[in-house]
């Protein structure tokens, strides 16, 4: 199972959810609903680069946007950036931004490889800067 850890900027009305591990639908089913329950936010971050999609199917896919699409109501104009680290993974990413698209979600989706390059789609500068240790 997935740790997913959520840092939020109430300035920049943005969630940034670090996952590492094996990502399961479960996981992320939890993380949204009880970071986006609690604190949503327009835009969220999810950093995938240090976890293992390899696991999700397409049946996943649709549980978890089923989730993000219903706990959107929460958030206002909801945009969602993923970053993941590998071009095989953009395959699964488009599949669930489909799913999410055919099943009426409102959601935004963008996909992203690095992390910085989300932050600059987004305009800002990474304001979790102070929470990142270096290796």
């Amino acid at each position: 199972m997935a740790e997913i850890t959520a840092h939020y900027s109430k300035a920049e009305e943005l969630t940034l959810f670090l996952v590492s591990g094996v990502a399961t639908a479960e996981s992320l089913i939890a993380a949204i609903e009880t970071h986006y329950g609690a604190n949503p936010t327009s835009v969220a971050i999810w950093d995938l680069t240090r976890s293992d999609l390899s696991t999700l199917t397409p049946q996943d896919l649709v549980r978890v946007s089923d989730a993000a699409s219903r706990y959107s109501q929460k958030r206002r104009n909801p945009r969602s950036l993923i970053v993941i680290r590998l071009e095989q993974e953009s395959y699964l990413i488009k599949l669930y931004t489909e799913i999410s698209a055919v099943r009426g979600s409102p959601v935004s989706y963008e996909l992203h490889y690095t992390l910085g390059k989300a932050y600059s789609a987004l305009g800002i500068a990474d304001p979790f800067i102070e929470h990142k240790h270096s290796a």
